[in-house]
């Protein structure tokens, strides 16, 4: 298992892992919008720690790939774009990325609040790792796909 930065030839494999988490997960509508935003992060300087991406590799396949920012105001972090193909999951990969994500957000913003927004359906994950629901939004990324907008309880 690597987890390293996203590069741009990492593209395909998270549209890929994107792809096998429709509907359930991400609703078709934000695939255009996910497609632009790895465009963005395959031109970010990979030595500003206020914004980075990653992907997770087994066996040197990109099986997924999430990231964070830190808000301007240095006192909140984002949870980005955090996905696994769907035929990694429930097997510890997710996991291991999120707490990898949330070990650098430590190092970089030992002060800020880490916060994320995702469905109905990865909400009790994030439960298990600390995160308390702060705000449900529904039908927000399409029909029958709440937000949930989720922090890590300190």
């Amino acid at each position: 298992m690597t987890i390293r930065p996203y590069t741009a030839t990492d593209k395909s494999a998270c549209l890929d892992a994107f792809r096998s988490n429709m509907p359930q997960f991400f609703a078709p509508e934000e695939l255009k919008d996910f497609d632009e935003w790895l465009d963005t992060q395959a031109q970010r300087n990979l030595a500003d720690t206020s914004e980075c991406y990653y992907v997770i590799e087994n066996e040197e396949q990109v099986i997924g790939c999430g990231g964070y920012y830190v808000r301007p105001d240095k006192a909140t972090a984002v949870m980005t774009w955090g996905l696994l193909h769907r035929q990694y999951h429930k097997q510890g990969w997710g996991r291991q990325l999120f707490q990898h994500r949330i070990n650098i957000i430590k190092a970089v913003c030992p002060t800020c609040t880490i916060q994320l927004d995702t469905t109905q359906h990865s909400a009790p994950f994030f439960g298990k790792m600390g995160f308390a629901v702060t705000k449900v939004t529904a039908d927000f990324y399409g029909p029958g796909l709440d937000r949930y907008d989720m922090e890590l309880k300190n």
